[in-house]
């Protein structure tokens, strides 16, 4: 009896820390972020960057570093962290025909395909990131 009750204090923690729903304050790799999206009727913002860009070392560190874009990215959005000096960020530049970075993609989950709902290029001041977030979430109808 004993062994028992240890177990059900183990076993049940660990069911419920598994099926918590996920961190939706981290970026996510890109497969990763399609499926929490399509789990969770999500948009996905897809951040294309790189290390050599400043344009995106000021979005980092003054737009999406930013507590009211933080908040509103991680209440609506599923963030997918790309970046374009990997294969796999190549690749998804090419097909997503990325100018530059940095780079914003919105995707949606609609009639068993991913939709683009908007894009955006290039840094910008953090009240227009916010207002343009908020356009997309409702024309991606996460914010309904």
């Amino acid at each position: 009896m004993y062994a028992y009750r240890v177990l059900w204090f183990l076993v049940i923690p660990l069911l419920t820390a598994a099926l918590a729903a996920p961190d939706f304050g981290r970026w996510y790799p890109y497969r990763a972020a399609l499926d929490l999206a399509q789990a969770y009727g999500r948009v996905v913002m897809v951040y294309f960057h790189s290390s050599h860009c400043p344009y995106c070392d000021q979005m980092n560190t003054f737009v999406l570093s930013d507590s009211q874009v933080s908040q509103l990215l991680e209440e609506r959005f599923v963030v997918a962290s790309v970046g374009t000096e990997t294969p796999e960020g190549q690749e998804l530049a090419r097909r997503y025909r990325v100018p530059g970075t940095p780079t914003f993609v919105f995707l949606v989950f609609r009639k068993g395909t991913w939709e683009e709902v908007g894009r955006f290029f290039g840094s910008r001041p953090r009240a227009q990131f916010l207002s343009e977030l908020r356009q997309i979430c409702a024309k991606g109808g996460a914010c309904e």
